[in-house]
């Protein structure tokens, strides 16, 4: 058995409480944020420095679900164009992060290189780059040569490829925590182990949320619960869209190196972090098990499933029984609490081939080891863009969610930008394309990548 890295990644089967929960529930708060991801501890540190009394309240732990299980990339590279501003937003932050909040972050900006195994997809880097040159300008188009003069130990000829210097890496559960004591130490009240049930309104305006401990009286709500978030839109009359994948992430033991920029190419994504130690993932390759729930809004998704389907396996299993099993037993108003840690399985034969794939990709993997493997719920909305914003049916409400698999890298903008809607700031023009009212509307997009 392989040593185990030095830097956690992440979250242990058991993990220690961030904050010790008070006996008594707050009465009453100014704003109240549901989820201890990226999205919501950003959310609460910023809402606490614009003055504003703020508890978060999360189900399990921070960070334990999609925000503690990512890459950890943090790229402008390759993104939708819709999207690239608040990327280069959050781009601006992430290196003064540590000194802002006081805590690591794993912050490093060392680059970002996708390469292009087909003419194809190098075309498919070139119209991207002519389209967001002036948005993205330290981007560069690099030839099939280029590539392997920046990559060295790569073994297999390419097409070409797209080098981002600027862009860097962070370590997932470390970001997400730092905001989260850094906001308790700017004032934000943090409750773990304490699911919402529903967001109450009256005369049209957000009244406060509704706990399994009680209820916390407020005028904001933000709603960041990732792939839950739909369940506690659902009684205000907001449907959104929302699915969710299975996706299989890797630790190896630490190998020499390999690639000093964030990787991705020939279907994997890889980050090798400063002990050696290197995520690895299939790029293109997720699950999605099915349930009852899968149904919901299939018409939205059933395009872009048929158009890649050989990314996608559909799985009936255990979800579909625990979906059965809680309609037909769970009160409607519990169901958004689900269960505290459910245990998402690692789909061993994606990470098999990922390890596989490493060992024949690059000189010095030979060795590799797998020091463990995780897997984590992915939110997904039919664009592959998340919502942000403050719709208009509901005075109060927030929404940050469906993020697609690609959103950690965002948190510091999206924390700051739920900040001013909060305070009633009118939203910035680069949040136009994230509106929640689009699905509705029929003026979303084709994903720009494959979900």
């Amino acid at each position: 058995m392989p040593a185990l890295s030095l830097l956690s990644h992440v979250p242990d089967d058991v993990m220690a409480r961030l904050a010790a929960r008070p006996a008594v529930l707050p009465e009453r708060a100014d704003a109240v944020v549901i989820g201890g991801g990226i999205m919501g501890a950003a959310a609460a540190y910023y809402l606490a420095r614009a003055g504003m009394e703020t508890v978060l309240i999360e189900r399990d732990r921070v960070s334990s679900q999609q925000s503690g299980r990512n890459w950890g990339f943090v790229r402008t590279q390759y993104r939708d164009p819709l999207e690239l501003p608040l990327a280069m937003e959050a781009l601006s932050i992430w290196p003064g992060l540590e000194q802002e909040l006081g805590e690591a972050t794993g912050w490093r900006r060392n680059g970002c290189i996708f390469v292009a195994d087909t003419e194809q997809e190098q075309n498919a880097f070139v119209r991207w780059q002519e389209r967001t040159r002036d948005i993205s300008p330290n981007t560069r188009l690099l030839s099939g040569p280029e590539v392997s003069a920046l990559l060295p130990s790569l073994r297999r000829a390419t097409a070409g490829g797209l080098h981002t210097p600027s862009d860097g890496q962070a370590e997932p559960a470390l970001a997400t925590t730092a905001f989260a004591r850094a906001g308790i130490r700017g004032g934000v009240t943090i409750l773990e182990d304490c699911g919402a049930i529903a967001i109450e309104t009256a005369g049209g305006k957000v009244s406060g949320v509704q706990t399994e401990h009680g209820l916390i009286r407020c005028n904001v709500a933000v709603c960041a619960a990732g792939s839950l978030s739909h369940r506690l839109l659902a009684p205000l009359g907001l449907s959104l869209p929302q699915q969710s994948v299975r996706s299989t992430v890797s630790l190896t033991a630490p190998l020499p190196p390999l690639t000093d920029a964030c990787f991705c190419g020939f279907g994997i994504g890889l980050r090798q972090r400063p002990d050696g130690s290197c995520i690895i993932a299939a790029d293109s390759n997720s699950d999605i098990d099915l349930s009852l729930d899968s149904f919901r809004a299939a018409r939205f998704f059933l395009p872009e499933l048929l158009r890649h389907r050989n990314g996608f396996a559909l799985r009936l299993g255990r979800p579909f029984m625990d979906d059965l099993h809680e309609r037909l037993v769970v009160p409607r108003r519990e169901r958004a609490l689900a269960a505290r840690r459910p245990p998402i399985e690692a789909n061993r034969e994606y990470a098999t081939k990922t390890n596989e794939a490493v060992r024949q990709l690059f000189a010095g993997a030979e060795a590799i080891a797998i020091v463990k493997s995780w897997a984590g719920r992915i939110d997904v909305l039919p664009d592959a863009l998340p919502v942000l914003d403050a719709p208009g049916q509901i005075a109060g409400l927030i929404v940050a969610t469906g993020f697609s698999g690609h959103g950690f890298g965002l948190g510091p903008a999206v924390g700051r930008h739920v900040a001013r809607l909060a305070d009633g700031t009118e939203p910035a023009d680069i949040l136009a394309p994230l509106r929640f009212d689009r699905f509705a509307r029929g003026t979303y997009t084709r994903p720009h990548a494959p979900l």
